[in-house]
């Protein structure tokens, strides 16, 4: 992938080249940014990830946690991002804002400045992948016939004398009556929803929670939340059955480890997302992406996130999504949520907010950090506990670990 870095000047580190870069607190060692750079350039060879060598020669350098890192891993089409300290990853489309302020906007829209790759002194990057760019093919033209010269030699004597069969044209075949009744013609579109699912979406006031295919044995989800024969207040619908590529979990996958439980965690943690023990040193390996946690409702309601979440007064998926997210409908009378307000998607290990230029606006609450108002169409990267307000009048966390209902 060809990435486009920009940088602003500033006391951290930053230190890439092609799809790997990493911005950091300077640790006062050139040792150490030698170690790394040797890392994100490609000079050292190890059956590890980049992200993981870094974080190792960064934890050596400040004896444990650094004051601020932001690492992104764009690597083979995918997208790795960690934060630490003060550092923060933010996605805004497709590009990668690393910076060294815990997330805050700044004051005043930096200078940035192209770099190519290698060290420079920089408190803040931003990340543009390009799309390759193929020519055409070359198109080389026929030459001209000769000016008054013949365009074909002739033709065979047995071609004009052939002729067709003899008698009219036969008559197209018909079918017969008895077959028209199990005609197993084209149906009709099994890629939308039928008539009666799509009257109870525009009742409002429910959520469509897709059914989980993810294993309930990952103490993500309790199983019994949201069952459909313990509905304690009618207001979960369940989808009816749709076609078989609606039906289908999430096909991406992730790097994982496995702490002494089994849950599956992100390749470059010490500590278990789940249950918080420590992860030992072993092999990552590439699975499936497991359930990413909860979104709690105020119902008390857990929508899994094994996949993305529209929601809305009339929430639908969004135009180019592949798969079919749970949809999330709130009150009618909440006038400043939009019928499209908020959408979460996931990433890799990381669950994504999107406000939909909503009329209301929505406020993020990052743990320990003041509320923020989202920008409309840009993503943020959530954390566990943090919550989301829409319009100031419904409010859904994200929670990750054991989820039971209150």
């Amino acid at each position: 992938m060809v990435v486009e870095t920009r940088y602003a000047a500033g006391d951290g580190v930053l230190l890439g080249a092609g799809d790997h870069w990493v911005l950091m607190t300077d640790p006062g060692d050139d040792d150490v940014l030698d170690e790394i750079w040797d890392v994100v350039s490609g000079a050292r060879a190890s059956d590890s990830s980049v992200t993981e060598q870094v974080l190792a020669i960064v934890d050596k350098a400040f004896a444990g946690e650094p004051p601020g890192l932001a690492i992104v891993d764009l690597a083979q089409g995918g997208s790795t991002s960690v934060s630490r300290g003060r550092g923060h990853v933010r996605v805004s489309g497709a590009d990668r804002i690393l910076s060294l302020d815990g997330g805050a906007d700044p004051a005043a829209v930096p200078r940035l400045r192209r770099l190519a790759g290698g060290v420079v002194a920089a408190s803040r990057a931003t990340l543009s992948p390009l799309a390759h760019r193929v020519s055409p093919p070359r198109v080389h033209a026929s030459p001209a016939p000769i000016a008054g010269g013949p365009l074909i030699d002739g033709i065979p004597d047995e071609i004009l004398a052939a002729t067709g069969p003899d008698g009219p044209p036969p008559r197209p075949r018909r079918r017969p009556t008895d077959e028209a009744g199990h005609d197993t013609g084209p149906l009709g579109d099994t890629t939308e929803p039928g008539p009666g699912f799509v009257e109870r979406i525009s009742e409002g006031a429910h959520t469509t929670i897709q059914p989980a295919t993810a294993d309930v044995a990952s103490g993500l989800l309790d199983p019994h939340v949201d069952d459909a024969d313990d509905d304690h207040d009618g207001s979960t619908v369940h989808r009816p059955e749709l076609a078989s590529h609606l039906r289908h979990g999430t096909s991406d996958t992730v790097l994982a480890v496995s702490c002494q439980t089994g849950h599956l965690t992100p390749a470059d943690s010490k500590v278990c997302r789940v249950c918080r023990q420590p992860v030992a040193p072993q092999e990552p390996r590439r699975v499936p992406r497991p359930v990413l946690g909860g979104l709690r409702l105020p119902t008390g309601e857990v929508v899994p996130l094994d996949r993305g979440v529209v929601l809305g007064r009339k929430p639908a998926p969004l135009e180019g999504s592949t798969d079919w997210p749970h949809l999330v409908h709130l009150p009618s009378d909440h006038t400043f949520v939009s019928r499209m307000h908020l959408h979460i998607e996931l990433d890799g290990w990381n669950v994504l907010a999107r406000d939909l230029d909503s009329r209301g606006g929505t406020m993020l609450t990052m743990p320990g950090r003041e509320p923020e108002r989202m920008r409309a169409r840009e993503a943020y990267v959530l954390e566990p506990g943090c919550s989301l307000d829409l319009a100031e009048v419904y409010e859904v966390r994200f929670e990750v670990g054991p989820v039971v209902p209150r």
